[in-house]
């Protein structure tokens, strides 16, 4: 049995023509957001302290996948999130004592 018109056989796939288009159209909510307070610093660093710990959990997992570059960017975003949580609760950047001028 052959298509209409075609020479490829119909193997009971529905044809759909490429210049047919769906369009999704996303109206925005005529509800506002609620416009929230800053956190305080304390408040910023128990939020830091959960991403850690959210992290923390991704790592174990991408390592009993066996992904070992996952587990590095990992690694590295966790770093970066313990030094804010140590500028936050310290005061002080978290490698300002350090002479970062050299390689390793």
């Amino acid at each position: 049995m052959l298509g209409q018109g075609s020479d490829v056989p119909n193997l009971g796939h529905k044809v759909v023509n490429m210049t047919d288009v769906f369009e999704i159209i996303v109206e925005p909510s005529s509800r506002r957001r609620r416009s929230r307070a800053p956190l305080s610093d304390k408040q910023r660093a128990a939020a830091l302290f959960r991403v850690w710990h959210g992290v923390r959990d991704m790592i174990e997992e991408a390592e009993r996948l066996g992904d070992s570059e996952l587990v590095h960017f990992l690694a590295i975003s966790q770093l970066l999130v313990e030094e804010r949580i140590t500028t936050l609760t310290s005061g002080v950047p978290a490698f300002a004592i350090v002479d970062t001028s050299l390689p390793n």
